[in-house]
């Protein structure tokens, strides 16, 4: 009996390694994804300071992996509910230099490469990419931010110096992160919405300014319509002179031929008895009036 007992604890026993090692292997496997890079952390030794990079790690109960990505990160703080880390009004406030306050929809773009990864986890602990950017990269922006939007007054800020406000930013946060493992890439301010009076003061400016083009066009017609009064006056005089000279010339044409007319009229049908000729000599006091005219010459 005793030996049969034992035989079958023998069997069970038996059956029980292999399910244990699939037990074991699969609590101690870990995976490195692809476009990751892994830290290990002992319980008792601490950080081991190796990157891993994409692959499989069996590690004992007591070490832990933390994996962070290496491709870029979008931090979105936005007042779209539908956007952002937060499903709520998550924009962040700028005063400006003219006590302004405007909301600005922020992004940044960042990024933990396999060289900064262990200065993120000494910096930020061990916690997970997300946490350290809704905990700590957008209290580092919020600041950045509003430190910058003091240089300008808002409506600057809104529009003309905006690339600048953001290159501004990119610099203090490559600053303030960068020496914590994370590299920022781009920041962009977007989507401002004015908060109390700045609406009414842009729209206000912005009346004035439609207004100060309006003028700026009417000014520009009433020239156009004076030089084309000058132009047209020009034209109207040069073509009553060209009318005028063509008259002029017409009447004087008649006048001879109207002269020409009254001379046939009167006219006898007899031939003047001199008749006028380059060769002949007239004398006109002579001793015989009657004389006919000699030829030159003889």
């Amino acid at each position: 009996m005793n030996r049969v007992f034992k035989l079958k604890a023998g069997c069970v026993a038996l059956a029980a390694i292999p399910v244990a090692a699939f037990l074991f292997y699969n609590v101690s496997a870990h995976w490195i994804p692809a476009g990751e890079v892994g830290l290990v952390y002992n319980a008792s030794g601490g950080l081991d300071e190796r990157v891993f990079k994409p692959q499989r790690l069996f590690l004992t109960p007591w070490q832990r992996l933390y994996t962070y990505p290496t491709k870029i990160q979008a931090a979105i703080y936005t007042s779209d509910a539908a956007y952002g880390e937060e499903k709520s009004a998550d924009g962040i406030l700028v005063t400006t230099s003219d006590n302004a306050q405007t909301t600005y929809d922020v992004v940044v773009y960042y990024r933990i490469t396999p060289e900064t990864v262990v200065t993120a986890f000494k910096a930020f602990g061990p916690i997970p990419v997300e946490d350290i950017q809704s905990q700590h990269i957008r209290r580092f922006v919020k600041e950045a931010v509003n430190a910058v939007g003091t240089e300008y007054d808002v409506f600057a800020l809104m529009g003309p110096k905006r690339q600048e406000a953001c290159e501004k930013v990119q610099e203090r946060l490559r600053g303030e992160l960068g020496k914590r493992g994370i590299d920022i890439e781009h920041v962009f301010l977007v989507s401002p919405e004015p908060v109390g009076e700045v609406g009414s003061k842009i729209a206000a400016r912005v009346n004035a300014y439609t207004q100060l083009a309006t003028s700026k066009l009417r000014s520009q017609i009433a020239t156009l319509d004076s030089e084309i009064a000058v132009l047209r006056g020009k034209t109207e005089a040069k073509a009553r002179s060209i009318v005028a000279g063509g008259t002029n010339e017409k009447s004087i044409t008649m006048q001879k031929l109207e002269l020409a007319e009254a001379a046939v009229d009167a006219w006898n049908g007899v031939l003047p008895p001199i008749q006028p000729n380059g060769k002949q000599t007239i004398i006109v006091n002579g001793a015989d009036a009657n004389l006919l005219p000699t030829e030159a010459g003889k």
